[in-house]
């Protein structure tokens, strides 16, 4: 039975007093499975159930994606108007910024979160949005608008601030007023410290000493692009409205499913505020999320009628990689078929250097006549073509190199895993 072995493999990776995850699984309109494990708040002793209240953290973005496409649907905005008419104040640059690409994380505008000083000095700090756009709004642009993908929390931001601008109202009343009533999500939230929230559960890092309450950033640090804090209960009442079109009718819900298109005639795995792709033939869009002391992820199979929700107060928690694990038992997922080829050392050569992206910088390098990847963590690549690799210790995880220069030598690299993708441009030498 598959609670049973859910059940099984959530007690093998958390603790009874420790800092939990609350799981749901639904298939074909039935819940399989809906419940707690570990601790909701430690110094209480309190559970993690299926009505905790969790950090959403970065799932809020298909939220603030929803209602700007509800006001798409009601003519009140235009998801290729230039951003400027919406705020006014904000600077004019030499290349148009639409909605589109806020959505869509194609604006070029850099990402506030990784820049100097934003954790030591603002993240604490700011105390509004606007506070929040200074940060960036005067930035030159990362690449021309719509050229690339690269994921920024400064464009979900904006969406926000266009949203509290249209509706003359808070973007927690917009939420309460376009998602959360209508659907009955009433223990949804937008998590600010202040007020008195029932089963909101804590947030926790883990440190040598153990657990610890995990780094306080303030609610506008997170906003539009983070802010949102629901239940088990709550987001399978989102999922139902997905499902049943209560919000948006199939079409809109269509588009914001469709993969982005570069101006180069590239896509990419995103659409209007999901993530998208195939785990093993099985399509899928989904969205995770991570702020300090928070993890999450929701994702569905629409063929298969399958929806995976995680929410975990444990920083840093794996969701993507448990919602992985979860699919295992509940779909009837092929192997992923591998014929490994040999590696030229031209190859070789033309793959090997540093690359740089959102996430950070990875190294490809030779070591006894094997090619590794080494970033976050070292593992080493398996050839399937001249320019497609997998992972030697996970045969889900393939390393794609691409767009080779006069010299053959791949100017990106692009790593494809169950619920998760990015890329990273050559470095210069």
């Amino acid at each position: 039975m598959i609670s049973t072995k859910i059940d099984a493999l959530l007690h093998a990776q958390i603790g009874s007093q420790e800092p939990g995850v609350a799981i749901a699984l639904l298939k074909e309109d039935h819940i399989v499975h809906c419940q707690g494990y570990g601790m909701a708040n430690l110094e209480w002793g309190q559970p993690v159930t299926p009505r905790t209240v969790f950090g959403l953290g970065s799932l809020t973005k298909p939220f603030t994606a929803t209602a700007i496409m509800l006001l798409e649907k009601q003519g009140k905005l235009r998801l290729d108007d230039p951003i400027q008419h919406y705020l006014p104040a904000y600077p004019i640059s030499q290349h148009t910024v639409t909605l589109r690409h806020l959505l869509t994380h194609t604006s070029g505008i850099p990402n506030f979160v990784t820049q100097p000083k934003f954790w030591d000095k603002h993240a604490h700090a700011v105390n509004s949005a606007d506070e929040v756009i200074a940060l960036f709004k005067e930035l030159p642009s990362d690449f021309l608008p719509g050229t690339k993908y690269s994921y920024s929390n400064s464009g979900y931001v904006l969406l926000g601030r266009i949203l509290e601008r249209l509706l003359d109202m808070s973007y927690a009343e917009v939420m309460q007023r376009l998602i959360f009533a209508p659907l009955g999500m009433t223990h949804s939230y937008y998590l600010s410290p202040e007020p008195i929230i029932p089963s909101r559960a804590s947030g926790y890092t883990h440190t040598e000493q153990g657990y610890h309450h995990a780094r306080f950033i303030t609610a506008a640090a997170k906003y539009a692009a983070g802010g949102l804090g629901s239940t088990l209960e709550d987001l399978l009442l989102w999922d139902t409205a997905l499902r049943e079109e209560r919000l948006l009718d199939r079409m809109t819900q269509d588009r914001m499913y469709a993969p982005v298109q570069l101006a180069t005639g590239d896509t990419e795995n995103y659409g209007l505020g999901w993530g998208i792709g195939q785990y093993r033939r099985h399509p899928f869009m989904c969205h995770a999320g991570g702020v300090p002391g928070f993890s999450s992820f929701f994702g569905r199979f629409p063929e298969d009628g399958v929806t995976i929700v995680i929410l975990s107060n444990r920083d840093g928690f794996d969701a993507s990689g448990l919602a992985r694990q979860l699919s295992h038992l509940v779909l009837d997922l092929p192997a992923p078929r591998r014929t490994p080829v040999s590696c030229s050392p031209e190859t070789k050569r033309n793959v090997i250097g540093s690359y740089s992206g959102v996430f950070g910088t990875v190294e490809v390098k030779e070591e006894e006549q094997t090619l590794y990847l080494d970033g976050w963590s070292k593992y080493a690549l398996v050839p399937l073509s001249e320019t497609s690799f997998y992972r030697a210790d996970d045969r889900d995880t393939e390393v794609h190199f691409e767009k080779p220069d006069e010299q053959g030598n791949a100017t990106r690299l692009r790593v494809i895993q169950p619920f998760f993708w990015f890329t990273a441009e050559r470095s210069a030498d």
